[in-house]
C-alpha cells in the first residue's frame, strides 16, 4: 500500500477544487493506493484568525509512512514567492515529489505544467484574423513571483511577434491572478471610451478577465463590438459572465487527473521524465464576438448548482446532529450519524499528549508520539471512543496498522485544533469532491470533538482534583500523624494544613481551576476563657472546629492554625457565595452552642481572597485573608453591640 499526499494552500479555491477533483477521479477506485488531500495555508499566515495552524500538517506528514507527495504549487505563488515555496517544501525532497505548475527542484523532484504558448498564438491569430484586432493590451499578473505569471507574459509577447504585431509595453498592465485593483488600475489612464487606445485586451486568467470587462463596459465600451476580451482557465464563471468570457481551457481536472497517473506512474521500477507538459485550447465567446457554443457547459453548472442546495443541506443537517453532545463518550455515539450525513464513510482522529499553545508566529514543533481517540467507520457500522490507548510514534507511521493502514482510497488529512490550541490530526475518507465544503464541514467537526474532548478531560480532571482531596483526607484520617492532626478538634494543624493545602492549590491550578482561601478568627475566645474558664475555651475551639466541618464541603481543606484561629482552601468556589456561607456559618453556631448547652453563643469572624496560577502562594493568601478578616471584626462588635 502507497501513501500519498497531495498538498493545496486552500481548498476554497476554484483552481484548486479542480484539479483535486481530478486526481481523486484517477485514484477513486485504486486498491493498492491511499491519498491523502491536505489544504496547508502557510506558515505564519497572516489571513484568517487560525488558519496559520494547519501548516502543522506538514510536520505529520514528513513521517516515514508517506512515500510520495504531490504539490499543487501554484496556489502557493499568490502569497509567496517562488524561493520560498523551494524552501518550505525542500523537507520533502528525500521523498517523490511532483511539482504542479513549475519546477522545485530539478535534481530531486518532478513536474507538470499546462503549457500556453501554443494556445496564445492561436488566440492573438484568432483576433488578428477574424476580427481584424491589430492593438493588442494584455492584464498580467506580473505582481507576482509566479513562474506561471511570467511565462503567460512571455507567450503574450511571443505571439504577438510570430503574428508580427507590435507590443505596447504601456499595454501591459500588472495584476496578481484576482480582481483586486483593477478598476483603481484602468480608472488612472482610461476615463471614457475614447481614451481607450486598443482593440483587444488579453487577461492572464477568467477572473481578471470578468473585471475588465465590468470596468471597460462602466465607461460606456461596448464588448465585443469596440474591445475584445480574452481569459484563461474556463471556469464556470466565465460561462456565466455577460457577455460570457472567451478563453483558454487549461483543463484544470484534466492536469489533475494527469498528475495523479504520473504519481503513479513514479512507483514503477523504472526511468521517468523529470517533466510532462499538457497543452492548452482556446474557447471562443461572446466577449471576442463569437457564438456561444456553451450549452453542455451550462447544463454541467445548473447540474452543479443544483447539488450545491444538497450539500447546503449537509452543512445543516451536521449542524442539528451536533447539538446537545456534552462529553466525548456522548460525542462517540451520535458521531457515526454525524460522519454519515456529511458523506465521509471513516474518520479517525488522534491525539498528542497534551494540547500545545501555538501562536501565529510560533515554530511548531510537535511532540513526536499521539494516541488514537476516536475511529468511526458507517460501512463497518464502528462507532469507538478510546479512553486509554496506547501511544505511537508517528513520524514512523500515522497510523495504527489494524485501523487504518490497510485500508485504501481518498481521505482528508487536517490537523485538530480549537483558535491556537493544537491537539493532534484527522484522517476522514471523503466521498464527495466538493473539496471546498469537505473543509467547512471538517471544520465543523473538529471544532465539536476539540469542545466534547476538552470538556471530558476538565470533567476527568475534577473527578482527579477530588480523588486526590479523598485520597489526602483519608491519610490525615488514618494516620493521626501528631505532627499533622491537632490533638483537641481532630483538623489538622497548622503544619499539616500548608502541606496540604498548597498541594491542594498547585493541582487546582494545574487544572486552571481557581478558589478561596479563608482565615477564620474565633470571636471572644479571651472573654469566654476569663468569664466561664479555659475548660469552656478549649470546648468553644473544638465546637467551633464542627462548624466549619458542617459549614465547608468534604473536599475542601480545613485546618487550625494557631489558639483560635482556623485556615481553610476551597477550589471552585467564589466570593458570591460567601454571604451564604456566613448565614450558614451563623446558623451552626447557635445550633452547635444550644447542643453543648453553652452559657453563650458561639461567633467567627471570616476573611477571604481568591487563590489562582498567579496568587497561589499560601503564606501570602493567609495574610491577605486575615487582612480581609478584621472588616469583619467590625462586623460582628457592631451586632454584638445592638
Amino acid at each position: 500500500m502507497k501513501n500519498i499526499a497531495v498538498l493545496v494552500h486552500d481548498f476554497a479555491v476554484e483552481y484548486a477544487d479542480l484539479i483535486l477533483s481530478g486526481i481523486y477521479k484517477f485514484f477513486a477506485e485504486r486498491k493498492d493506493v491511499r491519498v491523502f488531500f491536505v489544504q496547508t495555508w502557510l506558515p505564519h499566515e497572516q489571513r484568517g484568525l487560525f488558519d496559520y495552524q494547519y501548516w502543522s500538517s506538514i510536520e505529520y506528514l514528513k513521517s516515514d509512512s508517506i512515500d510520495e507527495i504531490i504539490i499543487v504549487s501554484n496556489t502557493y505563488s499568490y502569497a509567496c514567492s517562488l524561493e520560498n515555496i523551494r524552501d518550505l517544501f525542500e523537507c520533502f525532497f528525500n521523498k517523490k515529489v511532483i511539482s504542479v505548475g513549475f519546477d522545485l527542484n530539478p535534481e530531486k523532484t518532478h513536474f507538470i505544467y499546462a503549457d500556453c504558448s501554443k494556445s496564445y498564438e492561436e488566440v492573438v491569430s484568432h483576433l488578428k484574423n477574424e476580427h481584424n484586432c491589430k492593438n493588442i493590451a494584455f492584464y498580467s499578473a506580473n505582481k507576482l513571483d509566479s513562474p506561471e505569471a511570467h511565462a503567460r507574459y512571455a507567450a503574450f509577447k511571443n505571439a504577438l511577434k510570430k503574428n508580427k504585431l507590435e507590443f505596447h509595453k504601456d499595454w501591459v498592465f500588472a495584476g496578481n491572478f484576482t480582481p483586486y485593483g483593477i478598476e483603481e488600475t484602468l480608472s488612472e489612464k482610461y476615463k471614457c471610451r475614447a481614451d481607450v487606445p486598443f482593440d483587444a485586451m488579453i487577461c492572464a486568467n477568467d477572473i481578471m478577465g470578468m473585471a475588465v470587462i465590468n470596468y471597460f463596459i462602466s465607461i460606456g465600451l461596448k464588448v465585443p463590438e469596440e474591445l475584445k476580451i480574452i481569459g484563461l482557465d474556463n471556469t464556470y464563471h466565465s460561462v456565466l459572465c455577460t457577455p460570457s468570457l472567451s478563453t483558454i481551457d487549461q483543463d484544470i481536472e484534466g492536469l489533475g487527473y494527469r498528475t495523479a497517473k504520473f504519481g503513479l506512474e513514479l512507483f514503477k521500477d523504472k526511468e521517468h521524465p523529470h517533466c510532462i507538459v499538457t497543452e492548452m485550447k482556446p474557447v471562443y465567446r461572446h466577449s471576442c464576438g463569437c457564438s456561444d457554443q456553451v450549452e453542455q457547459k451550462k447544463r454541467d453548472i445548473f447540474k452543479a448548482v443544483y447539488n450545491r442546495y444538497s450539500e447546503f443541506r449537509r452543512l445543516k443537517d451536521i449542524f442539528d446532529l451536533i447539538q446537545g453532545a456534552s462529553s466525548i463518550q456522548t460525542f462517540a455515539d451520535s458521531l457515526k450519524s454525524i460522519v454519515k450525513y456529511t458523506g465521509f464513510t471513516n474518520l479517525v482522529v488522534f491525539v498528542l499528549p497534551e494540547p500545545l499553545f501555538i501562536e501565529r508566529n510560533d515554530e511548531i514543533e510537535l511532540p513526536g508520539e499521539a494516541r488514537i481517540l476516536l475511529e468511526v467507520d458507517t460501512e463497518s457500522g464502528v462507532s469507538e471512543y478510546y479512553e486509554n490507548s496506547e501511544y505511537f510514534d508517528y513520524r514512523k507511521s500515522l497510523f495504527i496498522k489494524q485501523k487504518i493502514n490497510k485500508n485504501p482510497g481518498c481521505f482528508v488529512f487536517q490537523p485538530l485544533f480549537q483558535k491556537d490550541e493544537h491537539y493532534g490530526y484527522l484522517i476522514c475518507r471523503v466521498e464527495h469532491t466538493d473539496f471546498t465544503l469537505n473543509s467547512l464541514l471538517l471544520k465543523v467537526i473538529t471544532s465539536v470533538i476539540v469542545q466534547n474532548y476538552s470538556y471530558t478531560k476538565t470533567i476527568d480532571q475534577k473527578q482527579q482534583l477530588e480523588n486526590v482531596n479523598k485520597e489526602l483526607k483519608q491519610k490525615a484520617t488514618e494516620l493521626h500523624v501528631r505532627s499533622q492532626s491537632d490533638e483537641l478538634t481532630g483538623i489538622l494543624n497548622r503544619r499539616g494544613f500548608m502541606e496540604y493545602g498548597r498541594r491542594f492549590i498547585s493541582l487546582a491550578t494545574d487544572m486552571d481551576t481557581t478558589g478561596l482561601v479563608f482565615f477564620a478568627d474565633l470571636d471572644g475566645l479571651k472573654t469566654i476563657n476569663d468569664t466561664y474558664g479555659h475548660d469552656y475555651g478549649d470546648r468553644a475551639i473544638k465546637a467551633e472546629s464542627e462548624v466549619l466541618r458542617l459549614a465547608f464541603r468534604k473536599m475542601d481543606i480545613i485546618g487550625r492554625l494557631s489558639g483560635d484561629e482556623f485556615g481553610i482552601v476551597a477550589t471552585g468556589m467564589d466570593f458570591d457565595f460567601i454571604d451564604k456561607l456566613r448565614e450558614k456559618v451563623d446558623k451552626l453556631n447557635e445550633e452547635i452552642s444550644r447542643e453543648n448547652n453553652f452559657p453563650f453563643t458561639l461567633s467567627i469572624s471570616l476573611g477571604a481572597v481568591k487563590f489562582d496560577e498567579n496568587n497561589c502562594d499560601l503564606e501570602e493568601l493567609l495574610k491577605i485573608a486575615d487582612k480581609n478578616l478584621y472588616e469583619q471584626k467590625k462586623i460582628h462588635h457592631a451586632r454584638n453591640k445592638q
